[in-house]
């Protein structure tokens, strides 16, 4: 009689063990939230953009209306590509940004086996300004993606993953200052669009309302030296003391179109555009 021994010791299929074992370490994987990813980039967002936004309004400021625009481009293309080095160099080589590793998670290659490379990280910076050019749709794949990822994710054929353990309150505390973080984010692409409008825009209106003064002042000597206000901007650019620098100043900063000035008696009032994305109106009025 044939005897079929079974060796309890060794399984008969020894390749099944280690697909098992894989399968529970692919389980283990978490991957990053939606709230945790939004605080991580808005904290790598302010890292960057807070101070170079500081040191541009000062730049601008100090410049005044001599600055030419293309100087305006070219000053916040820089701050963008001080963001996009920093997105670039810190999300690869087993290397994360500031807002990643106070969060507690890291970008990975989409089938785990390690960081992602610098064309890979470059592509992913880029994603970003891809993903807010589409109205922040690209951000919003997150949410329906079943591992969290946006765009720029798929730009770098990568994901973005926990890579250690939270606390209950790290988790609450993270998802607390995401919200928060998300309405101030809220608010302020509302300021933008219908309030005071983004930094640049404020500039132009600044820049529009200082050169407003300017002629205010233009006028207060013309009524010194003649006795009567003028609606004549060359007359008041010869009381510059230099008419043709006075006359480049004011295509600088504001719209000839909607350039006015009205002298009625002993008062006068100066209406104009300025030059932003809006053609925000500014006024100036002796009274």
């Amino acid at each position: 009689m044939n005897e079929n021994r079974i060796n309890i010791m060794e399984p008969e299929n020894p390749v099944s063990a280690p697909a098992a074992n894989d399968t529970a370490d692919k389980k283990q994987v978490e991957y990053a939230s939606v709230s945790e990813r939004f605080v991580a980039l808005l904290i790598d967002y302010g890292v960057v953009f807070i101070p170079a936004q500081l040191i541009a309004w000062i730049i601008l400021k100090t410049m005044g209306p001599v600055t030419e625009v293309w100087q305006i481009v070219l000053l916040f293309a820089g701050i963008n590509f001080l963001f996009i080095l920093y997105e670039t160099i810190l999300s690869c080589g087993d290397r994360v940004t500031l807002g990643k590793s106070l969060v507690g998670i890291a970008v990975v290659k989409k089938d785990l086996s390690g960081s992602i490379s610098l064309p890979r990280a470059f592509l992913r910076a880029i994603g970003y300004y891809v993903s807010a050019g589409l109205l922040m749709c690209g951000f919003l794949l997150a949410f329906f993606d079943d591992k969290h990822r946006a765009l720029q994710d798929f730009f770098g054929g990568s994901v973005v993953v926990q890579v250690r353990e939270r606390t209950w309150f790290e988790r609450t505390f993270v998802r607390f200052l995401g919200t928060v973080l998300l309405l101030a984010f809220a608010w302020t692409a509302y300021t933008q669009f219908f309030g005071k409008g983004s930094l640049l825009q404020q500039f132009y209106i600044s820049r529009a309302q200082e050169h407003l003064g300017k002629i205010a002042l233009l006028e207060e000597a013309h009524y010194s030296l003649y006795g009567s206000y003028t609606n004549d901007l060359l007359r008041l650019s010869l009381l510059s003391g230099d008419p043709v620098q006075f006359q480049r100043d004011t295509q600088k900063v504001l719209y000839p179109k909607g350039f006015k000035i009205g002298v009625q008696g002993n008062s006068y009032k100066i209406s104009a555009m300025a030059k932003d994305a809006k053609h925000t109106p500014v006024y100036w009025s002796s009274k």
